[in-house]
């Protein structure tokens, strides 16, 4: 799956889904993403509409193909009782 990352900053960086869960997904990235980051989350096959959700970047790992990075997906993260609140 196709994946753009929007930051509140109003920064867009995109990527590719590499593992999709219920509660968040995992991202391999060109650019640089910060710990702790807000976003919205929005990934499509390209031939499905864009699905979206705020997510919070809770991992980062440099890789040689680029940044790999796992995102809390915040409205999962709510119907299942995380606790968290978006």
């Amino acid at each position: 799956m196709r994946v753009t990352l929007t930051a509140q900053s109003g920064e867009v960086l995109t990527g590719w889904a590499l593992n999709v869960s219920r509660g968040g997904v995992r991202v391999i990235l060109d650019g640089m993403v910060e710990l702790g980051c807000e976003l919205e989350v929005s990934l499509s096959t390209g031939a499905d509409p864009v699905t979206s959700c705020g997510g919070r970047v809770v991992w980062v790992q440099e890789e040689p193909d680029g940044i790999v990075c796992g995102i809390e997906l915040h409205d999962a993260a709510t119907r299942e009782g995380g606790g968290r609140s978006p």
